[in-house]
């Protein structure tokens, strides 16, 4: 195997993936503050790490968690808060 580790992603590499995935989150945090549009590219990326985070049994970051929650909740309500597009 080639980390050594079979599948599982060493923890410096999840680290750096919750810190990637917060960063994120507070950037789309900021957008919603401010009125700015929230790009598909982002939701994808953010939805992207917490499946990864899934996978290797961690938790999510707070900022990850609540973001993503209230996007989902706005898209059950049919709410037009994310933006179409994939620039940033």
């Amino acid at each position: 195997m080639g980390n050594g580790e079979g599948i599982r992603a060493p923890n410096g590499k999840l680290a750096e993936v919750q810190r990637l995935a917060t960063a994120l989150a507070a950037r789309v945090r900021y957008a919603q503050l401010v009125g700015r549009p929230v790009y598909d590219a982002q939701i994808t990326a953010l939805v992207s790490a917490a499946r990864l985070m899934d996978a290797e049994h961690a938790t999510w970051p707070p900022m990850v968690e609540e973001v993503l929650t209230e996007l989902a909740k706005s898209l059950e309500s049919g709410d037009p808060s994310p933006e179409e597009g994939d620039g940033p």
